[in-house]
């Protein structure tokens, strides 16, 4: 298994991969991702600005994440906590999904370990990733990355969203 750059053929497999994250999460009671997001749009602005990457072996996509190299607005502001590290050197990750032909087989930290060396070489201090407050199955893999809760975030658009950092 390889990660690499998201190209525009690798689309109609990240929204299949999508849309199974999005069944999942229905049948668990979690609204996230239930309003069309993430989309062939999201998936299109992370190709464009560099931070889509997908899991691959033998050619087929498995597993997609977005990783961003650059500030997150919406982790300006953080409430009820505070973030491990004050200074702004971290890289983010967002939208992680893996099929459902490899969930539970530790596929994702794949993409954690992935963004943790391109953060090392870049010489940031962390990582930090959000999830919505009922995702319990994310909050479980991101304690088992490293990751630790910080406090509560809000979207773009008002959601809330549980901050977490890791300390590289």
């Amino acid at each position: 298994m390889k990660i690499r750059y998201t190209q525009i053929e690798d689309i109609p497999a990240i929204l299949a991969i999508y849309n199974q994250a999005k069944e999942y999460l229905k049948s668990q009671n979690v609204n996230q991702w239930q309003d069309g997001y993430p989309n062939e749009e999201s998936i299109l602005s992370d190709i464009k600005q560099k931070q889509s990457y997908v899991l691959v072996e033998n050619e087929q996509v498995l597993g997609t994440a977005a990783i961003v190299l650059e500030l997150d607005p919406n982790y300006a502001y953080i409430e009820d906590g505070k973030w491990l590290t004050t200074e702004d050197h971290y890289y983010c990750i967002h939208r992680i999904a893996v099929d459902n032909t490899i969930k539970g087989k530790h596929f994702a930290n794949e993409f954690v370990k992935y963004a943790e060396k391109l953060a090392k070489e870049d010489h940031k201090m962390s990582l930090r990733i959000d999830t919505h407050h009922q995702n319990i199955s994310m909050q479980r893999f991101l304690n088992k990355c490293g990751f630790i809760p910080c406090g509560t975030i809000y979207l773009q658009n008002g959601d809330k969203r549980i901050a977490f950092e890791k300390l590289l």
